[in-house]
């Protein structure tokens, strides 16, 4: 591996110049008097990479450097864990930790026997299940295990079982991890799980992604699978689950797993025995709504649209939070809170911004388009022209013109209903086919582009972890902001926006006429839909294409349908 002297970093130091609030520099800890033992550790805590082949050169005098990594640096990671574990650490200071663990083991790696650089505590299969695009939860397991002496091998996006099962049987892996963001997943999970009882296979298995819960995995796949399933809730759990395995291999035994069981299971079933009085199964919806006019029908492409618009509708909760996982812990005050997005997060987030806008790395495209439709059911009927050949074009009639004997059925969507409370459906939002009068549904997909999703690889082939972990949620909250934007316009110009809130936070509340659903969450969870709403808008025409699964490519893409009726919110089906 290529060694890097680092002898300065840009973003240690402005960290450490705006840390105490008043634009004077950070005194830094005063480690004269430290041991070797302890400077070294001590930087791992910190992230400290800056002149750390000094010391490195220094250890080498006392230690081989293959004790240096297993007992002292190793040693500090352990510290960075708990840190972590215990909320006094955020995740993109951790992952500091690990580039500048990492920066040690390169340039310790020329002192090394070949016999000792390949000696690791274990071995991982790592990938993201078949069909899903996701890779940032699986890449921060590969990125903590890997800085704490573990192997892995991880095997990208989209992966089929039987490569990993190859990959498995080539590497002598001790465990396979599977990744997955989707409810899709989940099952692409359980029916690998499945396959490797069908072939006699007792591999231990750990699995993560946002879809998964302690009851699905260590209750219902845990009971289910023959070999040792574990359930990662975030990359330190992966770390743990291999220790543990590795512990037991050593011991050459298995450990005893619980199986996991839900309290509310025996209410819950409870629940379902009791007799029910039959409901006829329909929501209450108001049908009486006036449809509004689109200013088109068919799609309209929109390129060049300023970053700086998509910017404005970031919603900040969900970048710091949700992407970057930065978040107010228990023990840490608001005060304290506050002084850490004020000093480390927005200088952060306003240095991104101004790098994606300079270097052309995030590129907004819209496609989007209004259709004449009906409800029918549970289904929602698009309409095209009568005998027209490619209706995803604009078209040139006008819907104030248009009657339902000039078109006929194109594509259908069969939503699910809510079997209680207000049995609500989608198509419920809109007019029937029985009432003779055509409704109108706006679709759209937005993306910031294939460039931000090879330049979030880049970053990570590259080790630089930290810029990966802030690159890649900006991108795809970027791609969630120009999806709020664009909403914004349809609103505008189906002439409902007199009811948007002036305050963004209650926007990113629904504080708006209507709603966007998205095809895969609760309430049109079908990912299938994807393909019916291709069809409609013909994306590849902006670089948008479909995996076998359905999914979205580039990842920094989501899609919609656009619902004007004003009782639309979100609503959930169980």
């Amino acid at each position: 591996m290529k060694n890097i002297k680092c002898t300065y970093d840009p973003l240690t130091e402005l960290m450490a110049y705006y840390a105490d609030g008043k634009g004077e520099a950070k005194k830094i800890q005063d480690t004269e008097n430290f041991t070797i033992e302890e400077k070294l550790k001590n930087r791992i805590i910190d992230g400290d990479k800056i002149g750390v082949e000094k010391d490195l050169t220094s250890a080498l005098k006392k230690y081989s450097a293959l004790e240096i990594i297993n007992d002292i640096l190793l040693d500090g990671m352990k510290v960075v864990g708990e840190l972590f574990g215990s909320g006094q650490m955020q995740l993109p200071f951790v992952l500091q930790s690990a580039e500048c663990m990492k920066t040690c083991v390169a340039y310790l790696e020329p002192y090394m026997e070949k016999s000792e650089t390949d000696s690791a505590k274990g071995t991982l299969v790592l990938a993201t299940v078949k069909g899903d695009v996701h890779d940032i939860g699986k890449n921060l397991v590969d990125i903590i295990l890997t800085n704490n002496g573990f192997k892995v091998i991880n095997l990208g996006i989209k992966c089929p079982l039987e490569n990993m099962l190859e990959s498995y049987e080539k590497e002598k892996a001790d465990a396979i991890g599977m990744s997955g963001l989707l409810v899709k997943s989940t099952a692409i999970m359980k029916e690998n799980l499945e396959i490797m009882n069908e072939r006699y296979l007792e591999t231990p298995v750990i699995l993560g992604g946002a879809a998964l819960n302690k009851r699905f995995v260590e209750g219902e796949l845990r009971e289910m699978y023959k070999g040792d399933v574990y359930y990662a809730n975030d990359a330190f759990d992966g770390l743990k689950f291999m220790n543990t395995i590795m512990e037991y291999k050593r011991k050459g035994e298995r450990p005893k797993l619980e199986i996991y069981t839900d309290p509310r299971t025996a209410e819950m079933k409870e629940k379902k025995s009791r007799k029910r009085p039959e409901v006829t199964i329909k929501s209450d919806v108001k049908t009486d709504v006036p449809v509004p006019c689109p200013p088109f029908l068919g799609s309209r492409i929109v390129e060049n649209i300023p970053l700086e618009k998509a910017f404005e509708y970031i919603n900040e909760v969900a970048l710091f939070r949700g992407s970057w996982n930065v978040y107010k812990d228990k023990k840490k005050s608001d005060e304290e809170y506050d002084k850490l997005l004020k000093e480390e997060i927005y200088p952060k987030f306003n240095e991104l911004k101004l790098k994606a806008k300079r270097e052309n790395l995030l590129t907004p495209k819209v496609i989007y388009g209004y259709f004449p439709c009906n409800s029918d059911g549970n289904d929602l009927i698009i309409y095209k022209r009568k005998n027209s050949e490619n209706s995803s074009l604009e078209w040139e009639t006008d819907f104030d013109n248009l009657k339902i004997d000039g078109v006929e059925e194109w594509q259908r969507f069969s939503f699910p209903r809510q079997p209680s409370g207000k049995h609500l459906c989608i198509s419920d939002f809109f007019k029937s086919k029985d009432s003779g009068i055509l409704d109108v549904v706006p679709f759209m997909i937005v993306t910031v582009g294939q460039q931000a999703s090879e330049y979030a690889q880049q970053l990570y082939k590259e080790d630089k972890y930290t810029d990966y972990l802030y690159f890649h949620g900006l991108s795809v909250e970027t791609a969630e902001g120009l999806a709020e934007y664009w909403h914004k316009i349809i609103r505008k110009e189906l002439g409902i926006d007199s009811d948007d809130s002036a305050d963004i936070k209650k926007i990113f509340q629904q504080g708006y006429r209507g709603s966007r659903y998205s095809f895969g969450y609760p309430a049109c969870p079908e990912l299938e839909d994807n393909k019916i709403l291709f069809d409609l808008l013909n994306p590849e025409r902006i670089g948008v294409t479909l995996t076998e699964e359905w999914q979205m490519v580039p990842e920094q893409t989501t899609n919609a349908i656009i619902v004007h009726h004003p009782e639309a919110k979100y609503f959930f089906i169980k």
